[in-house]
């Protein structure tokens, strides 16, 4: 089997069309979405807001906290 670096070097000479059918080809393969931490901070926060242990900002405290208001 390739090496990753050996089959980017192959995918660096597709023409556009073929990485976009490539791109398409890889995405659908994921059976679901990997759970990051992107998604586990979300899920934190969410549960923090929800249970009312922090209280969110305004639009406009917002501004003004990152000095914009």
């Amino acid at each position: 089997m390739p090496r990753l670096f050996e089959v980017q070097a192959q995918a660096d000479q597709l023409s556009p069309e073929e990485k976009a059918g490539l791109v398409s080809h890889l995405l659908a393969s994921f059976t679901e979405a990997p759970l990051g931490p992107d998604d586990e901070e979300l899920a934190r926060r969410i549960e923090e807001m929800d249970s009312g242990e922090v209280k969110g900002l305004t639009h406009e405290e917002f501004l003004k906290a990152v000095g914009r208001g």
